[in-house]
């Protein structure tokens, strides 16, 4: 029972260290300012100012009506996402839930999803409206849900922090739990270790240095000042004569994420940090049509001192015709074309400004140049068929236009026939980013002009943040190789399964009996004839033993899941369960994650904490359930 409670004390220290409790720091460098709702787009300044409407409009909300208007004007305004009226919208759905009128609840939320298809926030308030209206409609509640989260992807503002945070969460829970792997490693073998020092203990000088050598080797961390994962591994490595082959090649795993996880970490950290993805971030807001003065702003700074960014530029252009600049959204596409010729989405844009200008030829000949490029775009051919619909004299082209773009996208051509407008915005179909291209550009960005393979060769002789200026993973990749070779030479300690005592591995043949002692085998296994008195010495020490592992493992897996199997020499069981139960603690921990959205919540916590902690609760239920039927591995039998 004390060794349980003293390992038990030593795994809680190392937890709370290594999450920053009592070094008062944060684990990694991140600016959690970086995506604040502060920095989300104002109202006052945007084109296509919801604020004021809703000022001079106050009974919109509750029309239908005066929805459709503000619906059919935000589409001619080239607007696709309006978050500013789909948050009123969504106030008004908890107000009518709240004076007991769900039918409008849910109205109101299906008007916020057509104002913003891309905000995650209208679809989660519209299943709580469909569940408030009635709870048993379960097949229109859970389609909203998943709608929701596939937005939190599709919606590249949320879906960069959100992926941020979920590398945190995982690559945090993967380092967590390799070193709670790497103690157990420690309270396992070094009794091994100080036993062969003590047995080794002689007078003579070769002996003596020997001994004095694996002593210092202990305190090499400590005067080096390692973090505490780098301690943990080099005490591992140390060990690696003692440990078990599969054990092994998890101390060798241990040493890869220690190089890669926190390397990449922190760059994504310095990244986002960075004015390049703020960039991004900016471009993403125009694409989806909610930019505001400072997104303009910022964006033709970077054009002044990037020119040669044909992305950035196409955006600028997209931006000017949104807002009827047309010469300025001309120059602006042609800038991209001097920078990029192949780009197709400029072309086709820029077609659709001359065809705004009405320049028909021009407006023909860019469209003919996008599908010349690109034929299997059915936006193209669509804008060259609406082109060729201009002149009267082209309906043999028009039609052949119109019946390839059909064939192509048909979805897309059946929702454009249907508008009908004159307004150039919706007669014609404006190429805008995905949030494919945006995360394209962004690991572009991130990777950097030297490529992958430099990023992953950097990392091993990038400076450990911590306060030695040695190279430390070289040096504990050279170490492991020398540790590996001497692990091959010697036989090293091991401790018999039955009981306790230090032995060698003597026998080859199942793998349960290769590590148990001469002792144990030839009395209990092979049965040997000899004095009851030894055999009941040898029995009591076999019953003693088999109990206090038994409470070891029992106790610490109750705290720590995953923890008894790994002590039991279930590394790969042990590291799976222990690797989920720190995923369960570490996404409460960090329950808002590390960088907030960009979005303000409209929902209630509990949405998104019920399903968590029914799971997490779940899961240590049939993790207790497992650990309360292990028994001793051994019986002292005959």
């Amino acid at each position: 029972m004390k060794k349980a409670l003293l390992i038990l004390i030593i795994l809680i220290f190392s937890v709370l260290y290594y999450t920053g409790l009592f070094t008062q720091k944060e684990t990694l460098p991140f600016s959690k300012e970086f995506f604040s709702t502060e920095s989300s787009p104002s109202s006052e300044d945007s084109p296509f100012n919801l604020k004021a409407i809703a000022l001079e409009r106050r009974g919109a909300l509750s029309n239908p009506k005066e929805l459709d208007q503000l619906y059919e004007w935000k589409l001619d305004r080239g607007v696709r996402n309006a978050p500013t009226l789909s948050l009123l919208l969504i106030r008004g759905s908890q107000e009518a839930h709240r004076k007991g009128d769900d039918d409008q609840a849910v109205t109101l939320a299906a008007y916020a999803i057509k104002f913003s298809p891309d905000l995650p926030q209208p679809y989660i308030v519209l299943a709580q409206a469909r569940w408030q209206q009635n709870p048993f409609q379960l097949h229109l509640i859970v389609p909203e849900w998943f709608k929701a989260q596939l937005a939190k992807f599709r919606y590249f503002p949320v879906s960069l922090p959100f992926s941020y945070n979920l590398f945190y969460l995982f690559s945090n829970a993967i380092l967590l739990t390799f070193m709670i792997f790497g103690i157990v490693i420690i309270v396992k073998y070094l009794p091994l270790y100080f036993y062969e020092i003590r047995r080794n203990l002689t007078y003579e000088i070769s002996m003596l240095l020997l001994n004095s050598l694996k002593i210092f080797f202990l305190f090499i961390p400590l005067f080096l000042r390692l973090d505490i994962l780098w301690a943990v591994l080099f005490w591992s490595i140390l060990l690696w004569g003692y440990a078990a082959k599969k054990e092994r090649y998890f101390i060798l795993l241990f040493l890869i994420l220690l190089v890669y996880l926190p390397f990449f970490l922190r760059s994504s950290s310095s990244f986002l940090n960075d004015l390049s993805s703020e960039v991004i971030v900016e471009m993403s807001r125009v694409h989806q049509g909610e930019w505001d003065k400072g997104t303009e702003e910022k964006l033709r700074a970077w054009a002044t001192g990037h020119p040669e960014d044909a992305e950035v530029l196409f955006t600028l252009g997209l931006l000017e015709k949104r807002q009827g600049r047309l010469p300025e959204a001309e120059e602006w596409y042609k800038k991209t074309l001097q920078q990029d010729p192949k780009f197709s989405d400029a072309l086709s844009n820029l077609g659709n400004v001359y065809l705004a200008k009405k320049q028909i030829d021009l407006a023909i000949a860019s469209y003919q140049k996008a599908i010349d490029l690109d034929p299997s775009r059915g936006a193209y051919h669509f804008n060259l068929y609406r082109a060729y619909s201009q002149e009267t004299f082209l309906s043999g082209k028009m039609d052949k236009a119109f019946q390839r773009a059909r064939q192509l996208d048909p979805v897309l051509v059946d929702y454009y026939l249907k508008v009908d407008s004159p307004n150039i915005n919706r007669l014609v179909i404006d190429e805008v980013f995905t949030s494919q291209t945006l995360w394209k550009r962004s690991l572009t960005r991130f990777i950097g002009r030297e490529g992958a393979m430099y990023r992953l060769f950097k990392a091993w002789f990038e400076r450990i943040p911590s306060r030695t200026s040695l190279v430390l993973p070289a040096l504990f990749l050279g170490f492991l190789v020398v540790m590996a070779r001497v692990g091959r030479r010697k036989r090293f300690l091991t401790r018999c399964p039955m009981c306790g005592n230090p032995t060698f591995r003597f026998y080859l043949g199942p793998s349960d009996q290769e590590f148990i002692c001469f002792n144990c085998y030839r009395i209990f296994f092979q049965k040997e004839k000899v004095h009851a008195k030894i055999k009941e010495k040898k029995s009591y020490q076999v019953r003693r033993f088999q109990k206090q592992e038994h409470v070891v493992v029992r106790l610490l897996s109750f705290f720590f899941v995953g923890i008894g199997d790994m002590w039991r020499g279930e590394a790969t069981k042990g590291l799976l369960f222990l690797f989920l139960f720190s995923l369960f603690v570490l996404r409460f921990v960090f329950w808002n994650g590390i960088i907030p959205s960009p979005i303000a919540q409209t929902s209630s916590p509990l949405w998104s904490l019920v399903p968590w902690g029914m799971a997490a609760i779940l899961f240590y239920i049939l993790s207790a359930l497992r650990t309360s039927r292990f028994e001793p591995r051994y019986e002292a039998r005959g």
